[in-house]
């Protein structure tokens, strides 16, 4: 599908949703609120793999499930024992805490994947370029150098392979060849940083007021939205300190039923506000698919 052929929101509206979707899911503990922003962003992610690696989708799996193994190792509170475990108790409360922890991570992760997939770098300077010049420079040449980064020590890799210095070695070798690896990587980093800096600096970045090749203009829906967004974000915050949201672990943890049946109103919302950018993407998909047909 071509991404330019439906209409898109200006790039302030998408930082706008992101980031109050982020402060959503980052400021309560509830297991409701978690669940349905990693649920949210979890099916946008899929959607947007288009036959990609799977591994951005993966590794935040392993992080859910890092950290609910590993919680109940150091925290012990709950009232529910299941087990022992180097004569220390193992609760069911503290998996569940761990588990819900974990898929906060792991939906934070997705929020900022899914978030550098609708926002590039060119909208990114258009919207921070002109304020805060040498921090929009600074974040750019980091998104930039990891995948050049990542590039380079593949091609660096598979040279010392080609000359079988990778072949039967010893453990002591095994990290004199990683530390070589590294600091080459290290240098040659650097040694771009500085070479970017010094283009950037001859070009006069941030003396002058900068203007981007590409312009967005501001429409009626993008007016709407954020007023939109603006309320949500309003109706949250008054939610949250009125203690609608307030849920408990410990000692024992409350039945979520009970909890949606109390304020079921309050989750609606934000379960539809979670689901945007994946229903507004089956509804292009849907859409496209209906003019490919008619073709």
């Amino acid at each position: 599908m071509n991404k330019f052929f439906f209409e898109r929101r200006h790039p302030l509206v998408i930082t706008a949703y992101y980031s109050l979707v982020l402060v959503i899911l980052m400021s309560t503990t509830n297991p409701l609120i978690i669940f349905t922003c990693f649920l949210g962003s979890f099916s946008f992610r899929l959607l947007q793999l288009n036959g990609q690696k799977k591994g951005s989708v993966l590794y935040p799996l392993v992080f859910l499930l890092i950290i609910t193994i590993t919680n109940p190792l150091f925290v012990h509170r709950g009232g529910t024992i299941l087990f022992f475990f180097l004569s220390r108790p193992v609760t069911k409360e503290a998996f569940i805490y761990g588990f819900f922890m974990g898929l906060m991570i792991a939906g934070v992760i997705y929020l900022f994947q899914n978030l550098q997939s609708q926002l590039d770098l060119e909208q990114f300077y258009y919207l921070f370029g002109q304020r805060f010049p040498k921090l929009a420079l600074i974040l750019t040449m980091v998104f930039r150098f990891i995948p050049l980064f990542q590039r380079y020590y593949h091609e660096m890799n598979q040279v010392q392979k080609t000359l079988h210095r990778t072949q039967n070695r010893s453990f002591k070798q095994k990290v004199s060849y990683g530390l070589d690896l590294f600091g080459n990587l290290f240098s040659w980093s650097l040694e771009n940083a500085m070479d970017t800096a010094s283009s950037m600096k001859a070009r006069g970045y941030g003396i002058g007021k900068r203007s981007s090749r590409v312009q967005y203009n501001w429409q009626k829906k993008d007016s709407f939205c954020l007023i939109v967004l603006g309320l949500a974000a309003s109706l949250f915050m008054y939610v949250l300190f009125a203690g609608s949201y307030q849920f408990d672990y410990y000692p024992y943890v409350e039945n979520l039923f009970e909890a949606f049946n109390r304020h079921w109103e309050n989750y609606l919302w934000i379960l539809i506000l979670a689901f945007v950018p994946t229903l507004n993407r089956l509804k292009e998909a849907i859409i496209w698919t209906i003019l490919k047909s008619k073709i």
